[in-house]
């Protein structure tokens, strides 16, 4: 697989998800390709600075591109034309739409290897992804496309919750607005699950990535048990054994979700 990859994260509606997937997913991904030595990540947003939550991260280096820039369109081509692996981040409302028409007057919507649209379960949440997706088809017709239910609470009863991308599962209520309606059949397949979880809220506490909590190598319990006299107070000792707690849970999920999506980002990704 070719190790230059450029990854995008987007969608038009805010609080989706995007910067929570550019670095619990795309960046550690890219960063594993890049025979783990540190990713460009770019935060296309004026207003936020989400990738600061993860300030002890050491898989990319970040930067935001002010949106409003009069020279967007020549930043957008100078990241893209690089041969360097890159995930980049746009941030909701109009930074949306200045970005696609930047990428569509630059010609580097042909440079992006893989767009991501995070989808939360609400109505409009449908409505915004399929604009989106209708606008890069548009764009670009070969695109490719991951869309990620964010947030799924019920594996077995995903279609119940994400009505807007599977359509009313009762056959009650029109799917005028459900996903199912505007994508290709290829496309409809090209989607991935992100359980709600407590750790991907504690890992930005940390300042760090799922994937960097779960591959360290420390034994909290006997470290514990060695120093628990050493403790000055019970915040220390609780502060421990929540480490703990981390350790085990970081481990579970990039197990059993972060490693499953990697292997569809492989096989949508599979000639690169």
């Amino acid at each position: 697989m070719n190790k230059t990859i450029k990854i995008l994260t987007i969608s038009s509606k805010g609080g989706v998800g995007k910067s929570t997937i550019a670095m619990q997913i795309v960046t550690p991904y890219l960063y594993l390709l890049n025979n783990k030595n540190p990713i460009k990540y770019y935060e296309f947003d004026d207003d936020n600075k989400d990738y600061l939550s993860f300030g002890a991260s050491n898989l990319s280096v970040r930067k935001t591109v002010n949106i409003s820039d009069d020279f967007i369109r020549d930043e957008i081509t100078e990241i893209f034309s690089q041969n360097e692996s890159v995930c980049v981040d746009i941030g909701g409302n109009k930074t949306t739409t200045l970005a696609l028409n930047a990428f569509k007057q630059s010609g580097m919507i042909y440079f992006i290897d893989l767009v991501i649209i995070p989808l939360l379960d609400g109505e409009q949440d449908g409505i915004n992804a399929s604009i989106i997706y209708q606008t890069l088809k548009h764009l670009n017709p070969e695109i490719k496309i991951l869309f990620i239910l964010n947030k799924a609470k019920n594996i077995n009863k995903l279609d119940y919750q994400f009505e807007n991308y599977f359509g009313d599962p009762r056959g009650i209520f029109s799917e005028k607005y459900a996903l199912k309606s505007y994508l290709s059949h290829e496309d409809f397949e090209n989607y991935a699950i992100m359980p709600e979880n407590d750790v991907i809220k504690y890992s930005r506490r940390f300042g760090y990535t799922i994937y960097e909590i779960a591959k360290q190598k420390r034994d909290f319990i006997t470290d514990l048990r060695k120093n628990m006299s050493e403790y000055s107070s019970e915040k220390e000792i609780k502060l421990v054994s929540f480490k703990n707690y981390m350790d085990h849970s970081t481990k579970e999920y990039f197990k059993e979700v972060i490693v499953p999506i990697f292997k569809k980002l492989n096989m949508l990704l599979g000639g690169k």
